[in-house]
């Protein structure tokens, strides 16, 4: 007889129950802290004693099984269950839960650690920590522009004492639509932009002789020539020449060009112009029945010889235009910026071309907010189905500028270079021209300088920085890990683990990106999967099991005292 064997087999049993109960007392105690994973306690035979080998069957008998006898219990495994748990809505920014199997990315320089809990805190450099042992929340940063992130590991940083620099502004996107039924309220002859000598809009002063096409062109005019005019007013033709003096004046040429269009019987009153921009413009008041309306302006420049100033007509050609029913309606303001974050309002307007699916378009700035130096008129064409073809700018001096380029004068040191965008050619995403009113808008893009205003993070894992000026931009992208194994890792404390030898290798990526499977919920934190109810069951079971194993090694003794009775 060998009693002792029982005794030893009892005693592993109270080890192994006693064990389970600290598994069990563990998980109670973190039944409130964020992120844990519950553990499993497993038991497993310890080994077992033969006392006789199986028999194979043969000769008329048939087999026999093994005779074992158990040696007791030995703790076979602790392994926690990753289970997902509950999420906590806390409200707080920085509190972030992961749904999936994914684990956050910690770091301390040395080491990569690995955590659920997502309760992090925003340190004085502003970036993303752990709240118990301070590490460093890893992730990928983004470039200055927050287009891309690069593939490299690093901390989590938002810029809490940065800056976003003022972006001068490149496009402007129009959106909307152009009245296709716009009816004429009145004939515009109108020229492109005139310049003087400095590049500025040219004025009723600017001396004729000083007269530019375009920035930087050559004089259209020199001292000595003639300018003849050519006009068809009420079907009646009219003509006058002008003789050109170094002092004569852009005002001069204006006040002869109303004089001719004024000169027939029953002229209609149009009157010569200059705008803002340096386009002259002749109105006449109604070309609706009206019989001294303006037909045809040409005017023609030669020098003493006889030799034609080319320049002079191509710039002072006139484009007869059409004014809308309602004026407004095809006017808008678009707000933009230079390089030093400065705003100005740049005044958009569109009138409609006559018999032709177009529209002529004039950008002018607001006093005191500078000068536009090339680009500030053009047409805008559409389709036969009012969807948007194309938008053009007017040739000058010579050649068509490819973008609206202007002088700001606040002290900005590149001239601001704007193009104009009408959508995609025969789309209806951007201009159209149908009939119904006018909706028309300008997106411009560029903005002033701002500071450091809050942050976000969205279910991608992206941290969205916003500042001052109204801009946000992702600064990085959380990083998440997987594993084929989550039970093998290895518990560091603080919440964190480790990478360990059965675990596997860490798949790392972020939300959404196509290699981790998870998504991130910020403004909530991820409760334990600690089940209360079958804790309770499990210590029960855990309690009459040591019991049981403890009646065991009461009995054996008893059933040895007998022994020792009977050999007295």
């Amino acid at each position: 007889m060998n009693m002792m064997r029982a005794l030893y087999s009892a005693v592993s049993g109270l080890s192994g129950n006693m064990l389970r109960m600290d598994v069990i007392g563990n998980n109670i105690a973190n039944v409130n802290t964020t992120g844990f994973k519950a553990g499993r306690a497993g038991f497993a035979e310890a080994f077992a004693q033969m006392s006789r080998a199986a028999g194979a069957p043969g000769d008329g008998r048939g087999g026999t099984n093994p005779i074992q006898i158990g040696c007791g219990a030995v703790l076979g495994s602790a392994a926690q269950l990753y289970t997902q748990g509950s999420l906590q809505t806390t409200g707080v920014g920085t509190d972030l839960a992961v749904q999936g199997s994914a684990l956050f990315v910690l770091g301390d320089g040395r080491s990569t650690y690995y955590t659920r809990d997502g309760a992090f805190q925003i340190d004085a450099a502003g970036r993303f920590v752990s709240p118990g042992g301070g590490l460093l929340v890893q992730g990928y940063l983004y470039d200055r522009d927050g287009e891309t992130y690069g593939g490299e590991l690093a901390a989590v940083q938002i810029p809490i004492y940065g800056a976003e620099p003022a972006r001068a502004s490149g496009t402007i996107e129009l959106l909307g639509n152009l009245d296709a039924d716009s009816a004429p309220r009145g004939s515009v002859l109108q020229t492109g932009a005139l310049l003087d000598a400095g590049g500025a809009a040219a004025t009723r002063d600017t001396a004729l002789v000083d007269l530019r096409g375009g920035a930087g062109s050559e004089p259209l005019l020199a001292a000595g020539d003639a300018i003849d005019l050519a006009a068809t007013v009420g079907g009646e033709s009219v003509g006058a020449r002008l003789a050109v003096a170094s002092g004569t004046t852009l005002g001069q040429l204006l006040d002869a060009i109303t004089q001719l269009l004024d000169s027939p019987a029953g002229a209609s009153g149009a009157a010569a112009t200059l705008d803002a921009q340096g386009r002259v413009r002749i109105a006449t008041p109604d070309a609706s029945g009206t019989a001294g309306a303006v037909g045809s302006l040409t005017l023609s420049a030669a020098d003493g010889e006889g030799e034609a100033r080319a320049g002079f007509a191509d710039a002072l050609a006139f484009d007869d235009l059409v004014a809308a029913r309602d004026a407004s309606a095809f006017t808008r303001t678009v707000r933009i910026y230079d390089s030093l974050g400065f705003a100005h309002d740049l005044e958009l307007t569109f009138t409609r071309v006559p018999g032709a699916n177009e529209f002529a378009w004039s950008a002018a700035l607001g006093e005191g907010n500078g000068a536009i130096l090339e680009g500030a008129t053009g047409r805008v064409r559409f389709r036969g189905d009012g969807s948007f073809e194309s938008l053009t700018y007017d040739a000058q001096g010579g050649r068509a500028p490819a973008a609206t380029r202007l002088r700001t004068g606040t002290g900005a040191l590149e001239t601001l270079s704007l193009s104009l965008s009408g959508g995609e050619s025969g789309g209806f995403g951007g201009l159209t021209m149908v009939s119904g009113g006018a909706s028309l808008e300008g997106r411009a893009d560029g903005y002033a300088a701002g500071v450091f205003n809050g942050f976000e993070v969205d279910e991608l894992g992206r941290v969205l920085a916003y500042f001052s000026n109204g801009v946000s931009r992702p600064v990085a992208r959380l990083a998440l890990a997987e594993f084929v194994n989550p039970s093998g890792l290895t518990r560091v404390g603080h919440n964190a683990y480790l990478a360990s030898a059965n675990s596997g290798a860490p798949v790392l990526g972020a939300a959404g990106d196509g290699t981790i499977q998870a998504s991130i919920v910020a403004g909530a934190l991820e409760q334990s999967n600690v089940d209360l109810a079958r804790e309770f069951t499990d210590m029960i079971v855990a309690q009459r099991g040591f019991q049981a194993n403890a009646r065991v090694i009461s009995a054996s003794d008893e059933m040895l005292a007998g022994l020792i009775q009977v050999l007295r």
